[in-house]
């Protein structure tokens, strides 16, 4: 174990982490990811779309794009012999060209639990006003002082729980939109879907500068061969953003603009994720966009360089709530698993949609 590695004995609840500052973010950094998430929505890009359409000030920076610079903050903190295991995030802010990001953290708890020392942080991101938006909650592990690194891959001991801090809270008695026959699909699993792509260099290149993440066991072989990781391996949450459209699929941007001048561009990543017809409420109810109202992940490995992932999804919930600015709001919850090229489970991710 390195002698800079921090250790569970290092730590004290109340101890701040070191902040990471990025920006401030232009519009060229919002596209340099579009492009490396292959991300066509258009209030991210086009400032005519964005101001007449969406009624945004400007362009807007990708709220989906902050997960990894909060997972850089943490995974750095926890350095090469701990593990960050568990991230909770919402988006309740949103930032625009000129602004900066601020990721913060202070350890809240403190759990040592089968040989490990479980720590949990309270942080976030914040813009140059000091303004909230993406609050988190972390969950690092970090070896006792003394003892080697965090096994890896890293297998919850049986028996600790952690539950996530962003709770459902309160929802509509007498629903009008999750209907008996909406809430049958709670259960209902996607088909599996196998990345078109191998994690190859040139995405790990334009992911690490993209984020920017300039951690050198994403690109520097001798390097990675040296951790206990044995080669070049992606970033913690690169699953996630890793599916892209077969090109033996239609130009599906190309056609929805065809059809319609105004199409926002559609969500990004793979179009087998949006071809399933098994749409709990239809886009003709009226309930119109949906925002992404956050996501937790539980990371057990990370992503290896060649390898094809897979991915699956279930429908876990769908419940309506009251909303002060648009009466009354839908949220769907999936959880979707990520495997390697052997099968193992590398990554979960519990997604809130929310639907206006």
């Amino acid at each position: 174990m390195s002698c800079n590695q921090i250790t569970y004995d290092d730590v004290q609840v109340g101890m701040d982490l070191p902040p990471l500052e990025i920006g401030p973010w232009t519009v060229a950094h919002i596209v340099r990811w579009c492009a490396a998430q292959e991300n066509w929505e258009r209030q991210h890009i086009d400032l005519k779309y964005a101001t007449m359409h969406e009624g945004l000030p400007d362009v807007v920076a990708n709220g989906n794009w902050r997960k990894h610079v909060l997972a850089r903050a943490f995974k750095d903190w926890a350095g090469r012999g701990g593990w960050l295991w568990k991230l909770f995030m919402r988006y309740t802010g949103m930032h625009f060209p000129g602004d900066r990001f601020d990721v913060w953290g202070t350890v809240t708890g403190k759990r040592e639990f089968d040989g490990l020392g479980f720590v949990e942080i309270q942080g976030g991101m914040r813009n140059q006003e000091e303004r909230e938006t993406t609050p988190t909650t972390a969950v690092v592990v970090l070896p006792l002082r003394g003892a080697g690194e965090v096994p890896y891959p890293f297998v919850p001991p049986a028996g600790l729980a952690w539950p996530s801090p962003f709770q459902k809270g309160i929802t509509c008695e007498v629903p009008r939109y999750v209907t008996d026959a909406v809430r049958a699909h709670i259960g209902r699993e996607r088909e599996e879907i196998e990345s078109w792509d191998e994690v190859c260099r040139s995405e790990l290149r334009r992911f690490s500068q993209a984020v920017p993440d300039p951690d050198p066991i994403y690109w520097d072989e001798e390097f990675a061969r040296q951790t206990r990781f044995r080669g070049i391996m992606a970033p913690p949450l690169f699953p996630v953003d890793a599916f892209r459209t077969p090109p033996y699929l239609p130009d599906r941007l190309t056609e929805k603009l065809k059809e319609d001048p105004d199409f926002w561009g559609g969500p990004p990543g793979d179009a087998r994720f949006a071809s399933d017809s098994r749409e709990p409420l239809p886009l003709r109810t009226p309930i119109s966009s949906t925002l992404n109202g956050g996501q937790e992940f539980e990371i057990l490995q990370l992503a290896r360089l060649g390898e094809k992932l897979r991915v699956s999804s279930r429908l876990t919930d769908i419940y309506e709530k009251p909303s002060k600015a648009f009466g009354r709001i839908v949220i769907m919850e999936s959880m979707s698993t990520y495997r390697n090229s052997g099968g193992e489970i590398i990554l979960q991710m519990l997604g809130r949609g929310i639907r206006r």
